[in-house]
């Protein structure tokens, strides 16, 4: 009789453990469009058995060759979180590496629409105009028509040379505006996953409850962190989560280490640094991202949006100055990391040569050695070339350039102690860094540079185009500097990079153009190809946290059938049960 009440436990052990599998597969169900739900799996275990009677071998062993048990049921032994965990760092680390060059394709793919079309004229247009110009000028230079037509054409280089250099410029500002914002959601993350791994330690410490949910959402935060920087993880025993960026701490059993921005006064740039890490009294920074190592898979220095984001924006606003005398290993671990400074310093550099080659023929100088009241050492200077000089409509010296800088003139005049006057050249400020007495680098006075943002048509020009130097000192056309601007496009040569080989005018802008579609084609081919592999990975990851309608629907039909079973072995004993009650007892 005992024993018959005694199986009616193990009925209901039947329906409670159908029942809380029924529970968790309608929760599965319920969750199956749950962005970041991984499913639960009921796994059943034996209840305890009860040991009747020990059949021994023998009676002077205790060694049992058989044991009469009796069971007690089924019960719930646990509900997995299924994941795979090598699964799981391969697609974080694959987005990662996809996201790094999706960035800098973005950015290839920007700049190469800049350099194709500018306000709807193609700045090869704007070239190649000047130069016909220039041509036309050749064949009748005191033409007046002709002297306007250039002034036009150089001014029109210049605004749309200008335009394109600041359409690159507020690129940059737009990218450092995305880098911030991506800090602060990395940042963002960082502090959620701290929170949450406060809660599951706590919700899991009495080894009784496991927080799924708040796993759930913790590694969907994981993947998102992925996609965004290159992280290392590792659970610890008690549920927590640590997370490193770039090797440094960023999520640990404790707190969240968070990023900040290093805003640079000059430029605005905003560098992520470790806000831990430095000492802001002193001006000492230490950076997220370390560029000094090659960017390589191999080396797995190529994970992470804010990365591309920082390494495809640059670290300034660059100028001729971030190609001229470096050398080609110099160049590429400098300059050559940005697409977007590679372009703003081989443009500058075109727009340089061109104002360059154009002043030194209307306005040519040749070095002098001169003495100054009062000295007794002779001065070696650049002055006008009064002999190979040309002069405009005034025919009075010296010729005016064609390109002038907004606040430093061409010349200046100095008397030397003969009484001679001379029209000496105002140099740029170039030539190797000089410091000041605490080791700090002494600025240049960028003013004095023919770069983009100081470069103007010569305003005299522009009143009187018959200023423009085209005849010699006795009236004549000067037909040897004319025959000099015939061939002036074609006797340039342009390097872009230091160890590239050396190119024309138009061959420059061209080739300018076609590596920056070279590489974003790269930059694409590896993003497309990283994207299918993400995409594959995260198929063979969703058959494993996946939910499937069909497979639960019909978990759902066994495990209800489990529990009717259950029910319906309850009453047939207690059918029986009654019947030895009222048939056999009476």
């Amino acid at each position: 009789m005992a024993n018959g009440m005694g199986t009616l436990y193990v009925g209901k052990s039947g329906l409670v453990g159908a029942q809380n599998a029924i529970n968790t597969t309608a929760n599965n169900l319920t969750n199956v469009n749950t962005k970041g739900y991984v499913r639960e799996q009921v796994v059943f275990n034996d209840m305890e058995y009860s040991t009747l009677a020990l059949t021994q071998k023998s009676y002077n062993t205790n060694q049992s060759i058989n044991m009469k048990q009796s069971g007690l049921g089924v019960t719930i032994g646990d509900v997995v979180h299924s994941r795979d965990l090598f699964l799981d760092k391969y697609y974080r680390s694959e987005a990662g590496r996809q996201s790094f060059y999706e960035a800098c394709f973005t950015t290839t793919s920007e700049i190469h629409e800049l350099l194709q079309e500018t306000e709807g004229e193609q700045f090869q247009e704007v070239l190649a105009n000047l130069n016909e110009a220039i041509q036309e000028l050749a064949k009748e230079p005191g033409s007046a028509v002709n002297q306007n037509l250039v002034i036009q054409k150089a001014t029109l280089f210049i605004e749309r040379s200008q335009a394109l250099y600041e359409g690159l410029v507020d690129y940059q500002l737009n990218m450092n505006s995305q880098i911030m914002d991506t800090t602060n959601r990395i940042n963002e993350i960082g502090k959620k996953i701290s929170d949450m791994n406060e809660v599951i330690m706590r919700v899991e410490a009495g080894k009784v409850e496991t927080a799924m949910t708040l796993r759930d959402e913790r590694d969907l935060l994981l993947d998102e962190l992925g996609t965004l920087a290159n992280i290392t993880y590792a659970e610890i025993p008690g549920g927590c989560v640590k997370v490193k960026i770039e090797g440094i701490d960023f999520v640990d059993e404790i707190c969240c280490h968070p990023m900040d921005v290093r805003v640079d006064e000059l430029t605005g740039f905003a560098t992520p640094i470790w806000k831990e890490l430095s000492n802001y009294p002193r001006e000492q920074y230490v950076d997220v991202f370390d560029f000094s190592n090659d960017i390589s898979t191999e080396l797995n220095t190529d994970v992470g949006k804010l990365k591309g984001l920082v390494m495809s924006r640059g670290t300034e606003i660059a100028d001729f100055r971030d190609l001229y005398g470096l050398t080609e290993k110099e160049f590429q671990d400098t300059t050559g990391l940005s697409p977007i400074m590679t372009v703003e310093a081989q443009l500058d550099s075109l727009v340089r040569d061109i104002a360059n080659k154009l002043n030194d023929l209307f306005s040519p100088t040749v070095e002098k050695e001169i003495y100054l009241p009062g000295e007794t050492n002779p001065v070696k200077v650049k002055v006008w070339d009064e002999e190979k000089g040309t002069v405009g409509n005034t025919l009075k010296g010296p010729g005016q350039e064609l390109f002038s800088r907004r606040f430093v003139d061409r010349y200046h005049e100095v008397v030397d102690a003969d009484g001679k006057t001379w029209y000496v050249l105002n140099e740029e400020d170039l030539g190797p860094i000089e410091y000041d007495e605490t080791g700090a680098p002494i600025a240049k006075d960028d003013t004095t540079f023919y770069s983009m943002k100081n470069l103007i048509v010569n305003p005299i020009l522009i009143e009187d185009e018959g200023k423009l130097p085209t005849f010699e000192k006795n009236g004549e056309e000067a037909h040897r500097l004319m025959s000099e601007l015939k061939h002036a496009w074609k006797d340039v040569e342009f390097r872009l990079t230091p160890d590239s080989m050396a190119v024309s005018i138009e061959d420059y802008y061209d080739n300018m153009v076609g590596a920056q579609a070279t590489n974003g084609n790269v930059f694409h081919g590896v993003s497309r190809s990283l994207d299918a592999s993400v995409s594959a990975i995260g198929n063979q990851r969703e058959q494993v946290i996946g939910v499937s309608s069909d497979e639960e629907l019909s978990n759902m039909i066994k495990y209800q059938s489990a529990y009717n079973a259950s029910s319906r072995f309850i009453n047939t004993v207690d059918s029986m049960i009654e019947h030895i009650i009222t048939q056999l007892g009476s």
